[in-house]
């Protein structure tokens, strides 16, 4: 099963009819209930994201060469990020504003520049990490993608779902400077929690399947590199 290329979208689309059904099964019109702080899904996330910590700890003998010692400090990493991103980290960094991680917060004066420092070395760190693994990884895996490789499959999976968090969390701000307002406990702003925040749980879930992969078939993540061979030179 694992080795099926579309194990991850339809474990993501399985999870997300679940989550809904869940939502108005025991919470009804009131979605925002559902998603809020340390309720079931916040807390189902910090689940996922402990099961991945213990996937990471129990299949680290897995990568044994130079190039996999380093993708898995890679995947450690962004691991970390990603909890942490979960946890709150851009508000533990600042002290006077609502968030570190956002461009007004680095323009407003009134926030220390030790914060600023710090949430600037922060999102130095990941978004370096990020482009050296896009740029290494991101051909192999849309290479992949086309050939149904399940791996490369998973990791553009997870993409997609990071993604979408991001979309998906803009929307009530953008309709509201459309002019559309929604009621901040009305069923519109639940189904759109609802689908942000189990999108975000998927993330660590996506990530214990490639580990889950990886540990079954290494040759499932991305097809073979295409080998340059030069030309016989001539002797004279």
């Amino acid at each position: 099963m694992l080795d099926r290329f579309w194990i991850a979208p339809a474990l993501t689309a399985a999870v997300l009819t679940v989550s809904y059904g869940v939502g108005f099964l025991f919470y009804g019109n009131a979605l925002t209930v559902f998603t809020a702080d340390w309720n079931a899904l916040d807390l189902t996330t910090y689940a996922c994201y402990l099961a991945l910590f213990f996937s990471l700890f129990r299949h680290r003998g897995d990568y044994a060469t130079k190039t996999e010692k380093r993708n898995f400090a890679l995947f450690c990493f962004f691991a970390l990020s990603a909890f942490l991103r979960e946890a709150g980290i851009q508000h533990w960094l600042a002290s006077s504003d609502t968030t570190a991680f956002k461009i007004k917060f680095f323009t407003n004066p009134n926030n220390p520049l030790f914060e600023k420092v710090a949430s600037a070395l922060c999102l130095t760190a990941v978004g370096a990490a990020f482009a050296y693994t896009m740029f290494l990884y991101l051909s192999p895996a849309f290479r992949g993608l086309f050939k149904k490789y399940a791996g490369s499959w998973t990791i553009i999976t997870l993409l997609g779902c990071g993604a979408l968090c991001k979309i998906t969390d803009r929307i009530p701000s953008n309709l509201r400077k459309a002019g559309f307002f929604l009621p901040k406990d009305g069923l519109a702003q639940g189904i759109i929690e609802t689908a942000e925040e189990t999108l975000e749980t998927m993330l660590p879930v996506l990530a214990i399947l490639a580990l889950a992969q990886f540990h079954k078939n290494k040759g499932s993540f991305f097809p073979p590199a295409k080998r340059v061979t030069e030309p016989p030179r001539s002797e004279s």
